[in-house]
């Protein structure tokens, strides 16, 4: 969704899911008062498993990113998953540095990072290596 005011004006909750739902038919998504939740399944690479996750996104909130049916592991009993935050869901970006913002679309910037954090995890999963950047938690 072109938006002229980009670079001073956010995006609302239903211009996200406008834009969401135009731009990722296959991901299932429904809105919620001043939101939405979407699903669907990623595959990081062709040799990567599937993994199912969940966004969910409340105006004037980062979006909350969930991979479902426990599919991450951590590489030893009782460790902690890489770039994830207490509650389990994925830490994409560091929210302190603004590197997202209500003035990006969520199907543009989210959607991609999710699947490129799913890459990232399944290299340090092999190899206890985490290459893709970040502030360790």
């Amino acid at each position: 969704m072109e938006n002229r005011y980009s670079t001073i004006r956010k995006y609302t909750a239903m211009q996200q899911y406008l834009d969401f739902k135009k731009n990722l038919p296959g991901w299932k998504i429904q809105a919620h008062h001043n939101g939405f939740t979407a699903k669907s399944s990623i595959q990081p690479s062709p040799l990567s498993e599937y993994y199912e996750v969940r966004i969910t996104y409340k105006q004037d909130c980062s979006p909350k990113i969930v991979v479902l049916n426990n599919k991450l592991k951590p590489r030893t009993p009782g460790g902690k998953i890489k770039h994830t935050y207490n509650d389990g869901s994925l830490c994409l970006y560091y929210p302190r540095a603004k590197e997202w913002t209500a003035k990006d679309l969520i199907s543009q910037t989210i959607v991609p990072w999710i699947s490129v954090w799913l890459y990232f995890y399944e290299i340090w999963h092999a190899t206890d290596l985490w290459l893709g950047g970040g502030i360790e938690h």
